[in-house]
């Protein structure tokens, strides 16, 4: 059975910059290096044209990862700031309300890992991890069942 992928809104602004540090495909064509997309009229404007949709896609999913530069983390705390961020997988732009989103497309297990590495201490017991691991897996193929069936009805 092929993994499945799941789909991660992570930044929703009118432009977004991004950096793929190694060979990216968009449509057959190899891209690589700083990139700049803005919201233009209802569409992505991208090196002179526009698009209703962007899909850069890795040469390698298991090593290949994308920056998005100036990621508002924190949102409404205190310690709100705004980061560059690395991303396995592959980086999707769509028109949303106005903006553009940059969406995550990373096979599950690679989501989890960031999930659970992010939610939980270092100092955590193995146990903990494992049973964290297990509740959020269950959780997360459980809303892409559904998200089919929905899909399907």
């Amino acid at each position: 059975m092929k993994e499945p992928k799941v789909h991660v809104g992570i930044l929703f602004e009118p432009q977004i910059e991004f950096n793929l540090p190694t060979p990216y495909r968009i449509g057959g064509t190899g891209v690589c290096g700083k990139q700049t997309v803005t919201y233009d009229e209802g569409k992505i404007l991208w090196n002179g044209r526009r698009y209703d949709v962007l899909l850069f896609e890795p040469q390698n999913e298991s090593t290949d990862a994308f920056e998005l530069l100036d990621v508002t983390i924190g949102i409404n705390f205190h310690w709100e700031r705004k980061e560059d961020q690395r991303f396995l997988g592959a980086l999707k732009i769509i028109v949303e309300d106005g903006k553009l989103t940059a969406i995550n497309v990373v096979k599950v297990e690679d989501y989890l890992t960031s999930v659970i590495s992010s939610e939980m201490s270092a100092t955590a017991s193995l146990e903990l991890l494992k049973a964290h691991a297990v509740i959020s897996r269950s959780w997360l193929l459980a809303q892409i069942q559904k998200n089919r069936e929905i899909a399907e009805a």
